[in-house]
């Protein structure tokens, strides 16, 4: 597991440094353009990280139908199965927050569905998005100043 956590890190950083644009004021931008650039790299990190919960669900899993989704973030990152980075695990990355909720089982019953939210620790702009996945893997999402729901539009490939 520990090749897996190295191996999905190791994608990670290469496909969000490959998407991030530079935040620095060229000549002639505005603070707004700057800004506007800034929230742009935040939301496409954001999405790449729920992909990554998404894959290390699938991968903590393994298929297993008895063995369910794992409960928090934690129990996928280092310390639990080794499958997420540490700073993904601890929740917050990249200006958002995320936060893991498995349905509600009887002790000891797997967990076959999960949501993820992710919400900006600040907004920065006004119609700055808010995102929603679950175990089907479709990311969802809202400008609206509140969480992303199942019901939200589903982002375009």
């Amino acid at each position: 597991m520990n090749f897996a956590l190295r191996l999905i890190g190791a994608i990670t950083l290469v496909v969000v440094t490959s998407c991030l644009p530079p935040f620095l004021a060229q000549p002639g931008q505005s603070d707004d353009t700057v800004l506007g650039k800034q929230v742009e790299a935040y939301e496409k990190a954001c999405i790449l990280s729920l992909r990554t919960i998404n894959t290390a669900q699938v991968t903590y899993r393994g298929g297993d139908e008895t063995k369910g989704f794992a409960r928090t973030l934690r129990e996928l990152g280092p310390k639990g199965a080794g499958i997420l980075e540490p700073i993904i695990a601890n929740g917050k990355k990249d200006g958002y927050r995320f936060r893991l909720t498995p349905e509600l089982t009887a002790p000891g019953s797997p967990v076959q569905r999960y949501t993820v939210i992710a919400q900006p620790l600040k907004r920065l702009v006004k119609n700055q998005r808010s995102f929603f996945t679950d175990e089907s893997g479709v990311i969802r999402f809202t400008t609206e100043n509140r969480s992303a729901t199942s019901s939200d539009a589903a982002l375009e490939l």
